[in-house]
């Protein structure tokens, strides 16, 4: 089916739903967890977005977001990709990671505001995962209680819509998240673009294998001449470079600096 248009804004909300391909998991273990919340943070850090809400399951991840101006693709973008790095470095994987691209739905009011944010925050209850939110560890749920000040989550927009209460708001959002069902219709995990493929890993032009690069090399703290220098460093990114992609060996070699393609040759035959 042809890709539909994401309905953006100048400054905009979304409810933002990233799965795994084939639903697969794509945390394996809470430091997997723990890693896509500092993820978030050094991306929040970056790009000054806004973190309502969140929540992890085992294969896939509900987000509730503004972004302050930036393009929504590029920010999910960036948390992906350095996620994805993290992830198949770590388990030596390669190939789809995230079924499809991300989807979204944009927050209208801030009635739609309250009720994305309750089904954010029940979605381990809807799994069976947990009998209340308070009890699931790896959401924004604490934050909103007061338990957690994980210090990213902004709660003070959907908590002052209940109160300007602090105390108050947080008992009456506790009450109206306990409250079973959504008064609005709320995009669910049934990805509406089953047919449309974006594997954001899969490089096809030396202008994205550049982007990539400079992510898995920030992830590193390393420059682009740095890796250059850096053999070793250099040659492991070449043969990524080769099996994550569909360049041709001069091309690769035009993007570290205009290497032969047959010194390209000879590093990946060894």
């Amino acid at each position: 089916m042809p890709r539909q248009a994401r309905e953006k804004g100048e400054f905009s909300t979304y409810h933002i739903i990233q799965r795994g391909n084939d639903r697969k998991e794509i945390f394996l273990s809470d430091h997997d967890k723990t890693r896509f919340v500092e993820t978030l943070i050094k991306m929040k850090n970056k790009y000054n977005f806004i973190i309502y809400a969140y929540c992890l399951m085992d294969n896939h991840v509900h987000l509730l977001i503004n972004d302050n101006g930036n393009d929504i693709s590029k920010l999910m973008k960036s948390i992906n990709v350095s996620y994805v790095l993290y992830f198949n470095r770590k388990y030596k994987r390669c190939g789809h990671f995230f079924q499809n691209r991300f989807i979204s739905e944009l927050i209208t009011d801030d009635k739609h505001l309250i009720e994305v944010s309750k089904y954010i925050h029940n979605n381990p209850v809807k799994a069976g995962i947990v009998q209340r939110p308070k009890a699931y560890k790896w959401s924004s749920y604490g934050d909103y209680m007061g338990n957690v000040k994980s210090e990213f989550i902004d709660v003070s927009k959907v908590l002052d819509i209940f109160s300007n209460t602090r105390s108050k708001a947080i008992k009456e959002y506790q009450s109206y998240v306990n409250k079973i069902g959504n008064t609005v219709e709320i995009m669910d995990i049934k990805d509406p673009y089953e047919n449309v493929k974006e594997n954001t890993m899969f490089i096809d032009s030396i202008a994205h294998a550049k982007e990539i690069l400079a992510y898995m090399l920030a992830d590193r703290n390393l420059s682009m001449e740095e890796c250059i220098v850096n053999k070793d460093i250099r040659n492991e990114m070449i043969r990524y470079l080769r099996k994550n992609s569909n360049l041709t060996l001069k091309e690769i070699g035009q993007v570290f600096g205009g290497i032969s393609e047959s010194r390209v040759s000879r590093i990946l035959s060894r």
